[in-house]
C-alpha cells in the first residue's frame, strides 16, 4: 500500500511539474518576449512606442472605438440572452430541445464567418438588401460600419450569456420563487427583484467573458468595419503593415489590451466576489405553461431571436452548394465546391 502510494503521488508530482513547465513556455515566456520588445529599440531601453499611442488621437480613437463596440455588444447580449434564459427555464416552450441546439449552433462559427454571411444577406448587393429595395423599395441600413460590427457580434456572442445564466437558474430554489409569489411578487418584478439578483455573478461572469470576445475580435471589424477601425485591427496593421511592420510598436498596443483586459478581469472578480453567495437547490424550478397571449408572446421571442442568429449559418449551407466559376456564383447547384474543399 505505501508503495503504491509513493507511485500515485510522483505520478502528481510530474503531471504538476508537466502543467508548470507548459505554462511558463506558452504564456510566461511569450508575455515577457511582448513586454521586452515593447520597450527595448535599436539603441536600448525605450518608451517611444507607447508615447506614440497615447500621443496620436488616431490610436486612442481605435481603443475608444473597441470599448464602445465591446460595451454596446455586451449590453445588448444581456438585453437578449437573459430573458432568453429566463423564458426557456421557467416556461414550457415547445421544442426546447432542438431550441437548445440552435442557440449553441449560433456560437460555434467562426465570427468572421458570420460577418462574411451577412454581407452576403445585407452587404450593397446582398439578398435581403436586393428584396426590401427591388420589392418594398426600402433601403435598409448599410451592414458596414459601427452597426454591422454590433449586430453580428451579439447575435454570435449572446448563446455564452444564455448558457451561463440558464446553468445559474438550474440551482434557483423553487422556494424561494413561491415565498415572492406568495408575496405578490410575480411577473417583471419578480424577474428583477428575485432572478436577476439571485444569477447577478453568473451574469457578471457571462458580461466579462462577452466583453472580452468582443474587444479581441479580429475578423469581424476587418470585413465590416471599413472605415470603423478597432484595436485588434491595429495591432495586426502594425505587425503586418503594408508598408513594413512596425514589430516593437505592434508589443507595445498588444501590452496596451493585456493592461486594459487585465484590469477588467480584477474589476469583475471583485465584483464577483461582493455579490457572491451559495445557495443549492432542494427543490429546482418547476416549468410552467404559460397563458394566452404571454404564450404566444414567450415563443415568438425565444424563435424569433434566434431565428435571426441562425440565419447565416443556413445562408452559408445554402451557398455552399451553388454552382461557381472562379470566384462568381453562376446558375445552378452542384457539390464541386465540397468536392474541392476536400
Amino acid at each position: 500500500m505505501t508503495a503504491k502510494k509513493h507511485t500515485w503521488k510522483d505520478i502528481w508530482i510530474v503531471i504538476g511539474v508537466g502543467i508548470l513547465v507548459l505554462y511558463i513556455l506558452f504564456l510566461i515566456y511569450p508575455l515577457f518576449s511582448l513586454l521586452k520588445q515593447s520597450v527595448m529599440g535599436p539603441e536600448g531601453f525605450t518608451t517611444e512606442y507607447f508615447h506614440k499611442f497615447f500621443a496620436k488621437p488616431y490610436y486612442m480613437n481605435t481603443l475608444w472605438n473597441s470599448f464602445k463596440v465591446s460595451i454596446c455588444a455586451t449590453a445588448i447580449t444581456l438585453i437578449i440572452g437573459v430573458p432568453l434564459a429566463y423564458f426557456y427555464n421557467m416556461y414550457e416552450i415547445k421544442g426546447k430541445g432542438f431550441l437548445q441546439i440552435i442557440i449553441i449552433l449560433c456560437s460555434m462559427s467562426a465570427p468572421f464567418i458570420g460577418a462574411y454571411a451577412w454581407i452576403l444577406l445585407c452587404g450593397n448587393n446582398g439578398l435581403i438588401t436586393n428584396v426590401f429595395r427591388n420589392f418594398l423599395h426600402i433601403k435598409i441600413p448599410s451592414i458596414y460600419g459601427f452597426g454591422g460590427i454590433l449586430l453580428v457580434l451579439s447575435l454570435q456572442l449572446f448563446p455564452l450569456v444564455f448558457l451561463y445564466v440558464s446553468g445559474a437558474m438550474k440551482n434557483i430554489d423553487n422556494s424561494l420563487l413561491e415565498a415572492a409569489e406568495s408575496m405578490n411578487c410575480t411577473g417583471a418584478r419578480r424577474f428583477f427583484r428575485i432572478i436577476v439578483p439571485l444569477c447577478m455573478p453568473t451574469i457578471l461572469a457571462a458580461a466579462l467573458l462577452v466583453f472580452m470576445r468582443a474587444f479581441a475580435d479580429f475578423g469581424t471589424p476587418l470585413l465590416i468595419g471599413q472605415g470603423y477601425r478597432t484595436f485588434p485591427v491595429e495591432i495586426y496593421n502594425a505587425f503586418f503593415s503594408e508598408t513594413g511592420g512596425n514589430y516593437g510598436f505592434a508589443c507595445a498596443t498588444s501590452v496596451i489590451a493585456i493592461l486594459i483586459t487585465t484590469v477588467i478581469f480584477l474589476v469583475q472578480k471583485w465584483s464577483s466576489n461582493r455579490f457572491s453567495f451559495t445557495i443549492n437547490a432542494l427543490h429546482p424550478v418547476e416549468r410552467k405553461h404559460a397563458k394566452g397571449i404571454f404564450n404566444i408572446l414567450i415563443h415568438l421571442y425565444c424563435y424569433l431571436v434566434v431565428a435571426v442568429a441562425f440565419l447565416p449559418q443556413i445562408y452559408i449551407f445554402y451557398e455552399s452548394f451553388r454552382k461557381t466559376s472562379g470566384k462568381a456564383f453562376i446558375p445552378g447547384y452542384s457539390t464541386e465546391s465540397y468536392k474541392s474543399a476536400f
